[in-house]
């Protein structure tokens, strides 16, 4: 029978509740109480720990590329409607850690999206904007233990251990330049360890629950000084483990701040904490079956309670089980109903956004559950098994779960195996999927042409008007382009002029009739695809490092890993790239070496000489590179060309690190050096001094001369309309060649003759 009331003989009454004092907070009884509380739960988990699995940070993208380190995870980790973006595993953060735990994001006021994973000495934290291509940006150390949490409030991370040093505050201001900063390891009133740390952004306020002092109950923090967090109040009657705080703004508790406490072997209280000095139990349920109430959350409307139960699993029941409380009145918290996924797994941490419950089930992973239609019998959507071949009720796999960026992409921390980073498809408060058919152009011509997007409605509408082409120009501006639906899902717009021999970004982007925005790609907009504005490409020498054809290295005070041409032989996991760009199977990089980059240097790669001197001003130097470091871009890669045969350089470029990818680069010639018949060019880099992670590469080298015709219908590119343009256009049509595609649909047809005819009749000026 579930028992309810507003006070119990068990307990002190609330107008008794113990006071906020110094003296109280460093109480003797305080350490014991709260390890004696959480000393089952803490027992099962050791019992039960596995050995951290290695492996490289494998990302779709890569994989997609046909690099990634590993073969496709899909094909390991089972899963339902959910899509594997990118998985991060605990041997690829800095510092070596044995086991991960918690996990929460970070959304910066440029609006790129971070992750922050929970290690074993420590806090990662995970640039995530493109999620198909994940970047480790900083770590910070932490004690050493199985167990930390963390919360973000403003632009400021606190952190948690059960191995001490108090409250952890990381200034997250400069993350987006590669930079996180600890403030201060805070300790007070003798505080050390903490099992859970919760915020409230509503009050900010940031509460502790399990620590060493106030018998290990809720702690209240203030942040009116967000880089010096101090405690200004408690609630001691006894062992808080987990809570949920928040601050009601309508309805009979308007303006009270409530808190969800889940205590362990205790049950469910709730206590009202608006004021610090004096916190008060409201309600409480000791309900059917309790074994150790762990976590919960509230619906959106804060009518139910999802509470997880971590101990019943294996014990008083034989599945998963998640407890649902009526809470629309506070003070008499009711057990309405329980769910389940059918499997033996314990459930963890739950968290509800909109209509959707994400909860993280150990060893049966991430798994998704629609509220929209019963919210206490909810139906499961979508799951992502995080722990392959078994579903028991043991603690291993699946800890945390974070699922409110904007974007739409949910994280998942596991014990064993690290970050996940995952796109949940079957969203139930709308869903778009968005495509672009054929594959995104990488080249735009001048003058006006069609461009597509494919968008289909997997469980919402697309908001009349939604759909958008965003192009952003190289001076930062950004072009709006409507696209019209044309049938099937497919929506068309008209591209605007663009300049010449210039690249530029572009995105799509609709919306759903509930307002919710869906991208392609998934980064947009702060990555984006790329489309040079030309209108002919004629490669006129191109080298794919497949053979020798006459480049020489030069190394000086060189250690290890200078530049040599072959395939990659890594795992892509020190930042090297783990496949070449065109797919040949081979490329010049400066150690191809398992856990071999370039040490001391510089280290130089010539190009034989070229001819190109009918080229004029048309030639231009096109090719893919590769660079990282991790020395704050101390150490560059150097583009030279020469005119001369070598004799004198001229610097065309120096970069510093990019993110972990091939990036393809283009220069003309004619802006650096005269165009002549002794041309080479050469890249240098080093690190030097010896002190960091170096990493280059180079491939698709070419030298191409391109053309940029603003007229559209002077086909044959010499300046004149006349009947030659006419010839060469039936002749690109009857290639099926699609610049001879006038009305930009895709395909060749009588409206393409029609709009050619339209174009020569209109005239250039």
């Amino acid at each position: 029978m579930t028992k309810t009331s507003t006070t119990d003989e068990r307990r002190p009454n609330p107008s008794r509740t113990f006071r906020f004092t110094a003296l109280a907070l460093a109480g003797a009884a305080g350490l014991g109480l709260a390890l004696s509380a959480g000393a089952h739960e803490s027992w099962r988990k050791l019992v039960d720990a596995q050995p951290a699995v290695e492996a490289p940070i494998w990302s779709l993208s890569a994989m997609q590329d046909g690099g990634g380190g590993v073969d496709n995870p899909a094909t390991v980790f089972e899963s339902e409607n959910v899509t594997l973006l990118s998985w991060i595993p605990l041997s690829a953060f800095p510092g070596g850690h044995g086991a991960g735990n918690d996990c929460w994001g970070y959304t910066s006021p440029s609006g790129r999206e971070y992750a922050i994973m929970g290690l074993q000495r420590g806090f990662g934290f995970v640039e995530v904007t493109d999620p198909t291509n994940p970047v480790i940006i900083d770590w910070v150390e932490g004690p050493s233990s199985s167990w930390h949490d963390v919360k973000v409030i403003g632009s400021y991370a606190y952190g948690v251990s059960e191995g001490g040093w108090g409250i952890q505050v990381m200034d997250l201001s400069e993350i987006d330049d590669g930079r996180v900063r600890l403030v201060q390891n805070k300790r007070q009133f003798g505080h050390e360890t903490t099992h859970n740390i919760i915020s409230n952004p509503d009050s900010g306020y940031i509460y502790l629950c399990g620590a060493n002092i106030a018998n290990g109950g809720l702690i209240a923090v203030s942040l009116d000084n967000p880089e010096n967090p101090t405690i200004v109040g408690q609630w001691s009657t006894h062992y808080v483990h987990d809570a949920q705080v928040v601050t009601y703004t309508d309805g009979p508790y308007a303006g009270r701040e409530i808190a969800f406490c889940l205590n362990g072997f205790d049950g469910l209280e709730i206590l009202d904490v608006t004021d610090k000095s004096n916190m008060f139990l409201v309600g409480r349920s000791d309900y059917a079956a309790l074994r150790y109430t762990h976590q919960a959350w509230l619906s959106e409307d804060r009518q139910y309670l999802y509470l997880n139960d971590e101990l019943d699993e294996g014990d008083s029941v034989s599945v998963t089980t998640t407890r649902v409380f009526d809470v629309s009145d506070i003070t008499r918290p009711t057990l309405v109903s329980t769910f389940t996924t059918g499997l033996a797994a314990v459930d963890h941490n739950n968290y509800v956004k909109g209509d959707m419950l994400y909860q993280a089930n150990y060893r049966s992973g991430l798994r998704v559950f629609d509220l929209s239609d019963n919210p206490t019998s909810p139906t499961e959507v979508a799951w992502f098994d995080t722990f392959p071949g078994s579903d028991r009720a043991s603690f291993n796999g699946a800890w945390s779960t974070y699922p409110y960026f904007d974007s739409g992409i949910v994280l998942i921390s596991d014990i064993e195996r690290g970050l996940f980073v995952v796109d949940v498809t079957a969203d139930g408060a709308g869903k778009l999927e968005m495509s672009v058919p054929g594959g995104a152009p990488t080249q735009f011509a001048p003058f006006s042409q069609t461009i597509a997007v494919q968008v289909n409605e997997l469980a919402g509408m697309v908001a009349s008007g939604s759909v958008e082409a965003h192009v952003r120009l190289p001076d930062g501006t950004v072009l709006d382009v409507a696209m019209s639906p044309v049938g099937g899902g497919r929506y068309e717009g008209t591209l605007p002029a663009l300049p010449c021999f210039e690249t530029v970004e572009y995105w799509f982007e609709a919306r759903t009739e509930d307002d919710q925005f869906f991208r392609t790609p998934l980064s947009a907009p702060f990555q984006n695809f790329e489309a040079f504005v030309v209108t002919d490409i004629d490669p006129i020498i191109t080298d794919s490092f497949q053979s020798d054809t006459g480049w020489s290295v030069q190394d000086t005070a060189v250690d290890e890993g200078g530049w040599e041409r072959g395939a990659a032989r890594t795992s892509g996991d020190r930042g090297e790239p783990s496949a070449d760009f065109d797919g040949t199977s081979s490329m010049y990089a400066t150690g191809l070496g398992t856990d071999e980059d370039l040490d001391g240097g510089p280290s130089v790669l010539t190009s034989p000489e070229y001819d190109i001197a009918a080229l004029g001003d048309e030639a231009r130097l096109r090719f893919a590179m590769w660079f990282t470091n991790d020395d704050g871009d101390e150490d560059r890669l150097n583009v030279e060309m020469s005119s001369n045969g070598g004799a004198t350089w001229t610097l065309v470029e120096s970069f510093g690190s990019q993110a972990a990818g091939w990036s393809q680069q283009v220069f003309r010639i004619s802006d650096f050096i005269d165009v002549t018949d002794r041309f080479r060019v050469r890249f240098t880099s080093f690190d030097q001094p010896n002190n960091s992670v170096t990493e280059a590469a180079i491939d698709a080298f070419e030298i191409v001369q391109m053309t940029c015709d603003t007229c559209q219908a002077d086909v044959t590119g010499d300046g004149a309309l006349d009947i030659f343009d006419f010839l060469e256009y039936q002749n690109l049509f009857d290639a099926g060649d699609l610049r001879a595609d006038f009305d930009g649909d895709g395909s060749l047809t009588i409206f393409d003759f029609l709009a050619f005819q339209t174009a020569f009749d209109t005239g250039c000026d």
